[in-house]
């Protein structure tokens, strides 16, 4: 109990932080424990380097020899972005992913993801594309944000949360046009691996304990205008996006796509979207911490 003997004991302790989640602020935690005298702090990006059994994808955790191979294109992918505060952000998410400084991505954008208030508002009235749509958080958001909503294409493959999509639409918008799909996105019909029952985590995986049908939005929405794609499908988005090119060519919506569930989607997603010519401006926000829900934002030129 003696005060000097506690102060030597933080400084031999080590603590691991193994907090992996959207809703803390690493480097606040950080903060606390050094002024508390810990000064040997290993973050889960370190825990996830020196333990080779856990090196699967864990979203946008990727070993630093992965960063290494892919450096030229990182430093590339700066030059994608149509404004200084998406460069910046792009910056300081590499930097943070690097392990270099957790306090580096600024303050997330934390209460209008898919809606951002310093960036135009999607054309109206808005023809919505749901990918991932879970159980409305997106719809509610631009609903509550006075978005005018013509028609709404969900796409939600778990099917606890495609009840509860069913159940937010009948009890709130009941008037709303919309169309469900208790299905996934992809780049053609498909039956693959899925694990469900993880709420928002839910997700396409090799191995996963159900099955689930895929279908392309081109396939699907032949004949049907969409002006706005949400993609939010845990590292599907990609794939999703090949397999709505013709739609997006007919339609030029406006895409909001999660770039963090791989760790090179935030290079790839926009490069795919540049090399179709369309005259989209892309812009980059991050709407949680720890660079989770980064969103890339395509609005039409």
């Amino acid at each position: 109990d003696h005060p000097q003997a506690a102060e030597y004991a933080r400084k031999d302790c080590v603590v691991l932080l193994t907090i992996f989640n959207h809703l803390v602020d690493w480097s606040a935690i950080v903060e606390v424990l050094r002024q508390h005298g810990f000064s040997q702090i290993i973050t889960p990006m370190e825990i996830f380097y020196s333990l080779p059994e856990i090196r699967a994808a864990r979203y946008w955790i990727a070993p630093p020899s992965f960063y290494a191979e892919k450096w030229p294109s990182f430093l590339n992918g700066a030059d994608v972005w149509t404004d200084e505060a998406s460069r910046e952000i792009y910056r300081r998410i590499l930097w943070f992913r690097l392990g270099r400084d957790l306090a580096a991505h600024a303050p997330p954008q934390l209460d209008c993801q898919y809606a951002p208030r310093d960036l135009p508002r999607w054309p109206e009235p808005v023809r919505f594309l749901d990918g991932g749509a879970c159980v409305g958080e997106a719809l509610k958001t631009l609903l509550e944000g006075g978005c005018k909503i013509d028609q709404y294409y969900g796409w939600e493959p778990d099917l606890a949360n495609f009840k509860k999509l069913e159940s937010y639409l009948q009890q709130e918008c009941p008037h709303l046009p919309a169309t469900l799909f208790p299905c996934g996105l992809g780049s053609k019909t498909a039956s693959l691996s899925f694990t469900s029952g993880l709420g928002a985590a839910s997700a396409l995986m090799e191995g996963g304990g159900d099955k689930t049908v895929v279908l392309s939005a081109d396939q699907v929405l032949r004949n049907q205008p969409v002006t706005l794609v949400k993609l939010d499908i845990e590292g599907a988005e990609m794939d999703a996006l090949l397999g709505m090119r013709s739609l997006i060519e007919r339609d030029r919506p406006g895409l909001a796509v999660c770039v963090y569930h791989k760790p090179d989607d935030i290079v790839a997603i926009p490069a795919l979207i540049k090399s179709w010519n369309l005259s989209y401006r892309l812009y980059l926000r991050a709407h949680c911490w720890n660079t989770f829900d980064t969103v890339l934002y395509a609005l039409p030129g």
